[in-house]
């Protein structure tokens, strides 16, 4: 891809292309907003306006005959977060306010994508009944839904956001994003505030769920990236890494994403890279 990233560098209309033609194809959506993503953080929101008029165009269109409004949503989205992570570069911003546009989305779904959501609610009440299992309120399940629906297009827009800076890395500053992710470690005040939000949604329920599963996320890689960075600084490399995800998945399971939390809000009081030795540090003082 690194070809493609490449090409769409090279001047305005080979980014505006591309935005629109993955933006065409179904379920490519997320490599359009990684070009406007690559776009903005290389050369700013004034040169990425233009590419985001013309690459909604065609998640527009898609909107209004399909009525998903995923496209859509998830270009602006990657817009916003690229125009935060240019001017802060922090990751513990983006995912931080991630969290936030999450939240703001459920108020939107219901209107952008209402008949999405219903027919939706439609399948998953018809697959409950057929496997004889009592089947929840209508209005429960579609707030499933919307919330189900915000999460993912937000952990899309992240993840384009990522291939985005992976390719700025690529042509400009090799390595760079390897060691932004060995190094992401979220402040204080951004694990409280997303611990909070946790809180709170767990407490009250409801519609307040939100909070607790759009926080989530936002502290999940964080506590992958303070285990990648372990390993990286002890030279463990991939072995470590497959061990590592064999075990979070298959051991660990449901408890995994528990796991990487707990060490997320952890490592940022006591900052766990900053105390353990690199591998060349142990050999030189042996």
């Amino acid at each position: 891809m690194s070809g493609l990233a490449n090409w769409v560098m090279k001047k305005r209309l080979n980014a505006i292309i591309g935005v629109m033609v993955f933006g065409l194809i179904p379920m490519m959506f997320w490599l359009a907003a990684a070009i406007l993503g690559l776009v903005v953080l290389r050369k700013g929101v004034k040169e990425g306006i233009p590419v985001l008029a013309w690459g909604c165009l065609p998640a527009f269109v898609l909107w209004i005959y399909q009525g998903d409004a995923t496209a859509l949503m998830v270009l602006v989205d990657v817009m916003l977060l690229a125009y935060l992570l240019r001017s802060t570069m922090s990751w513990s911003w983006v995912l931080l306010a991630g969290s936030f546009l999450a939240v703001i989305s459920t108020l939107l779904q219901p209107l952008l994508m209402a008949d999405v959501l219903n027919l939706a609610v439609a399948l998953v009440q018809k697959v409950l009944v057929s496997e004889g299992v009592e089947v929840p309120d209508k209005d429960l399940i579609f707030n499933q839904a919307v919330m189900a629906v915000s999460i993912f297009q937000v952990v899309i827009a992240v993840i384009s956001l990522f291939l985005a800076r992976k390719w700025q890395a690529g042509l400009y500053n090799p390595g760079g994003l390897r060691t932004e992710f060995h190094q992401l470690r979220l402040p204080i005040a951004f694990s409280l505030a997303l611990g909070g939000m946790i809180l709170v949604g767990e407490s009250l329920g409801g519609s307040f769920a939100i909070l607790s599963q759009a926080a989530i996320p936002a502290l999940v890689l964080p506590g992958l990236a303070l285990v990648h960075g372990i390993l990286a600084k002890k030279e463990i490399g991939v072995v470590g890494l497959i061990a590592f995800y064999l075990v979070g998945f298959f051991v660990l399971n449901v408890y995994f994403a528990n796991v990487l939390v707990a060490l997320c809000v952890i490592d940022s009081f006591v900052n766990i890279r900053s105390r353990i030795q690199g591998k060349a540090s142990n050999s030189s003082d042996s």
